[in-house]
Parts: C-alpha cells; structure tokens; sequence
C-alpha cells in the first residue's frame, strides 16, 4: 500500500512534512485531466520524500504543497501566488496545460517575484519563444513531436493525407500549428481537420466528422480521456486511419476507459524515457524509489512495479524528473538557499545527465530536452517502441 504521502499527493493534499524549503505544484486533481495531474503530482512526492528521508537538502527538508486548479487557467495563478505569498515557496513544479502556463506567464507572476517553475505539462512553441527565464522546460516541444511524427509517416509509410482533432484552445492550436508547419515542409496540407471542447472533452462528434473523410493518418492533439473517446468513435464509426497522439495522452488511461483490444494500434508521441526500460538508470532508480514508497517484503518490488502500472507512469515519471531537477537546483543554491539563487544554480545544469535522459539548461536557455520517441499500443495494452 502507498505510504501518506504518496496518497496525499494523489489525492491533492499537502505533505505532512514540517518543512524548511517549500515547493508548490498546481495541477488538476479534478476534471477531465484529473488522472494526469494526479500522477505528475505523486511523482515529485515520492522524490521528495526519498530526499526528506535521507536528512533532506543540506539539512533541510522539503515541503510539497499541492492544489487543484481543475484546469482553469486563473485558479493556476491563483495558486502561483497563495504559494509565493502565503507560503513563501522557494520554487514552483511541474504545472499543468498550455493554458494554464499562458495564464501564468500573462499575469507576471514568475518574473515578479523572481520564482522558478521547474516542469510544464505542454510543448507549445509560443510559450518557449516568447516564454520566461523563470520557466524551466523539461518536455520536447510539440513541433519536435510533431515533425517526428510527420517524417515518420511520409517518409517511411509513404502517408501523404493527414487529419487533426484538436482540442479548443491553446493546446489544440499549438499542436495544429506545429503539425501544418512540418507537412508545408513536405509540400503537404491537412485533408480534414475536427475540434473538441475542452471542458465538456466530447470528441463524438468531431471523430464522426473525421471517420468521413477517413484520411490515412490522424493526428490527435488531445487530452487523455478526449483521445480514448476519439479512437472508439472513429472506429465505430469506420474509419480505418492510422492514429498518432501527442505525449499528452496516457496509455494506462486510454486502455481502462476503451479497452485494451479498441486501444491496440493507437501511436503514442512520448517525450520522457519509457518508465519500465530498467536499462536507464533514471528508470532504474524511478522504480527503486518507488518501491521505497511501498511497504516491506518479497513482493515489494512487484507491488511498487504495479503501482507504477496503475497511474499514468509517463506523468509520474515527469513530475518525478522535475523533482529531481529542483534538488539539484536547491543543492547546488547552498544553505538557506533563497529564490534567486535557486534560480541561478538551475541555469548552470548544462548537459545535465538524470540517467539516459538529459537536460541541457545554460543562463540563457531553458528549453530542456529534444528527446521523442514513437510508442504504439499493444494488444496487451502495453507500449511497444
């Protein structure tokens, strides 16, 4: 069974720690991106609380708040700055949503209280080039996602007509812009094109619409539970397309909500390391943590490898990172390490290897990581790669 902690961290409550050093994370613990939120929360939990057990950071522990914004934008700032001025937080972690991150940057927040953000659950391109030095990206960004995705089915499968289903907003429009960019490069254009809205994430009608025109490959730039109910539509409804989601969307999730068997065939564009390859170090000792966080015995590690199966583990894996990150951050700050200098340790983790995943900061870059790899879903409900 998963200790406290980990549970508070699931369930959006605050750590029971008594901390010197707090880290805020505003996630949505409600709503239809609850599962991911949840997740991208437990995995910076179970980091932290490994590092508060050891003594914590230079003999201070670690406090991890965590909030439910619910996925709107203005309770994501909200909860940015009741950290910073009711809870004086050192650093901020892994928030969630293009929205919620444009939200953020828009209001002034990082930049005016001199707070770093170590992780964002988004790839859009406006918030990198035009973003803040307080934003520390740790995911490739979607046109990196996208263009893989591109080559890889024009170049290889031969794909030359692609549709889109893109959630409203500016998730849906990042991602439309990013996958029309790289088809004008291959002298291509959509052959269709669909939308969800993204509160009520009722992708029926927008797969029905779709499932006409049934183009060779669509791209879902999705939420998870949108993407599950997209793929059973669109089959139901006939289409035959081959289906590649962005890194957004969680296997574990799609395979509960439709079935492993209507989930086979689906691509999934991942953008951290596949947290069961036990060949990376950083997965190696993901799951080592983990285990950790679970009780005694001879089944533990199979527990904590089930516990990692039960949540969305790329999610886990993402706050876990970001977790890391910020230690290392606060590590290299010194003692009674303030905002400012744990922002500045941050930029100076320049080819930074986590283990088979590597995150290249410097004083004037922030966008982390390039690396993506392709994923599709087994009739098992696994990944293979």
């Amino acid at each position: 069974m998963l200790k406290k902690l980990i549970i508070a961290a699931s369930l959006a409550l605050v750590s029971q720690a008594y901390a010197d050093i707090t880290i805020g994370q505003s996630v949505p613990t409600t709503g239809i991106a609850a599962e991911t939120g949840k997740a991208m929360a437990m995995g910076a939990s179970i980091y932290f609380n490994q590092v508060n057990g050891r003594g914590g950071v230079n003999g201070e522990l670690i406090n991890h708040l965590v909030r439910d914004d619910g996925g709107n934008p203005q309770t994501t700032v909200k909860n940015a700055r009741d950290f910073i001025e009711k809870e004086n937080a050192t650093a901020l972690i892994s928030f969630y949503g293009t929205d919620n991150i444009a939200a953020l940057l828009k209001s002034k927040v990082l930049d005016t209280n001199g707070i770093a953000l170590v992780g964002a659950h988004t790839g859009a391109d406006s918030l990198r080039n035009n973003g803040s030095p307080y934003l520390f990206h740790t995911r490739a960004s979607y046109t990196v996602e996208v263009d893989r995705l591109v080559k890889l089915l024009n170049e290889n499968l031969g794909v030359t007509k692609f549709g889109v289903v893109a959630q409203q907003g500016g998730y849906g429009e990042a991602g439309i812009a990013a996958l029309k960019a790289a088809l004008a490069k291959k002298q291509l254009k959509l052959a269709g094109e669909a939308w969800y809205d993204n509160q009520t994430g009722d992708s029926t009608k927008a797969a029905k619409e779709l499932a006409k025109i049934n183009p060779e490959a669509v791209i879902l730039v999705a939420t998870t539970k949108p993407a599950a109910t997209f793929v059973q539509e669109y089959k139901n409804s006939g289409g035959t397309s081959q289906l590649y989601a962005l890194s957004a969307v969680q296997f574990e999730e799609v395979a509960k909500q439709i079935g492993k068997k209507t989930a086979h065939g689906l691509g999934i564009s991942q953008v951290l390391p596949y947290p069961y390859n036990t060949r990376a170090r950083l997965v190696q000792e993901f799951q080592n943590d983990v285990y950790a966080e679970l009780g005694s015995g001879s089944s533990g590690k199979h527990e904590a490898l089930a516990a990692i199966a039960k949540y969305p583990s790329y999610a886990m894996l993402e706050g876990y990172v970001a977790a890391r990150l910020i230690v290392e951050g606060i590590k290299r700050a010194g003692k009674a390490p303030t905002r400012a200098a744990v922002y500045n340790a941050l930029g100076t983790l320049s080819r930074y290897d986590l283990g088979g995943f590597v995150i290249d900061y410097s004083p004037s870059k922030r966008n982390g990581s390039n690396f993506s790899e392709l994923t599709m879903m087994s009739p098992t409900g696994a990944l293979t790669r």
